[in-house]
């Protein structure tokens, strides 16, 4: 990690058996969003989309003292839904991020800088050459994050069942980031 080295944090990569207790960290990191009425699917989803979504990528978590605090995922491609959504998910060589968690206790010590690192290197590895993202417009907080990590705003979607707007951002991988 980061900022503020906790030798008692680990990153590894998950595993089915995490679905359970990484699906409680995205419900402890998501509430504040679900307090203010955005329907983020990481609110309130079930162990089991925990699971698919999870798997869809490659997904890391951040262990301490065997909790889960921290998690992000990365897929190549984007998912079929978000493909239909915007041209943007559509694009070859498009890596997208998903479901970044950090638990509101262990927030600005560089754990989700640490895990997006990880995603970009894992991306370019992969053969990507570009990073997609999205999230709720009103959630400026995160587009502000998005926009302090590279990323620029190229469309904006509605997720079916969803009572926001989406704004979408693309970020360039470049030799740094490998």
């Amino acid at each position: 990690m980061s900022r503020h080295a906790d030798p008692n944090l680990a990153v590894r990569r998950f595993e089915a058996a995490d679905a359970v207790p990484l699906t409680e960290l995205l419900h402890e990191a998501y509430a504040e969003l679900g307090a203010r009425g955005l329907n983020f699917t990481a609110v309130d989803q079930s162990a089991q989309t925990t699971l698919a979504r999870s798997l869809a990528g490659q997904c890391w978590v951040v262990v301490r003292r065997e909790e889960i605090v921290g998690s992000l995922t990365m897929s190549l491609p984007p998912s079929r839904g978000l493909q239909e959504l915007t041209p943007a998910a559509r694009e070859d060589g498009r890596a997208w991020l998903n479901q970044v968690a950090v638990s509101p206790r262990l927030r600005g010590r560089g754990i989700a800088a640490d895990l997006w690192r990880r995603g970009r290197r894992w991306a370019a590895a992969q053969g990507a050459t570009s990073v997609g993202v999205d999230t709720a417009a009103p959630a400026v907080h995160l587009v502000q994050l998005y926009t302090a990590w590279g990323f620029a705003q190229v469309d904006t979607i509605r997720w079916p069942d969803k009572v926001y707007d989406s704004v979408v951002m693309t970020r360039l991988l470049s030799a740094d980031d490998a």
